[in-house]
């Protein structure tokens, strides 16, 4: 077998840096018009994703690991399906890095955002899963 050699850097491949370069991602309506919101958002694997996601699975674990140490006889520990779905909201949230609206941008302004609309979480999400938004594919060598 022949390998044709590329002429090119390891750090051609790095995906984590690729994502962490924001991607603006135009939010659209139902009807698929776009909407005029754009969001710049980082890739899932972007290591500012990465970190914040292990932190927020983290504290939960901890939690978690706390209830299950208290003594025989407490009330049993559980979560909200509240936390759950605030913590979805986090998950998402992270990846917005700003907008284009002329409300300031802050990290809490885009967890409201995304918490208040199904639509636009699940796209930030699904773009910002899409690796493809962040690296550019060759088929050169």
């Amino acid at each position: 077998m022949t390998k044709n050699m590329l002429d090119r850097d390891p750090s051609f491949y790095d995906e984590v840096a690729a994502s962490d370069k924001p991607y603006q991602l135009a939010i659209l309506n139902a009807d698929g018009t776009e909407d005029g919101l754009v969001l710049d958002i980082l890739g899932s694997q972007s290591e500012v994703v990465q970190m914040e996601v292990n932190r927020l699975v983290n504290d939960r674990r901890k939690r978690k690991a706390q209830a299950a140490a208290v003594a025989k006889g407490e009330p049993l520990d559980f979560t909200p399906v509240e936390d759950d779905i605030s913590f979805g909201h986090r998950l998402t949230a992270v990846r917005v890095v700003g907008w284009n609206l002329k409300a300031p941008f802050s990290a809490e302004a885009a967890y409201r955002l995304v918490s208040r609309s199904a639509r636009i979480s699940e796209q930030v999400t699904a773009a910002s899963n899409d690796l493809g938004n962040f690296t550019s594919a060759s088929s050169e060598s």
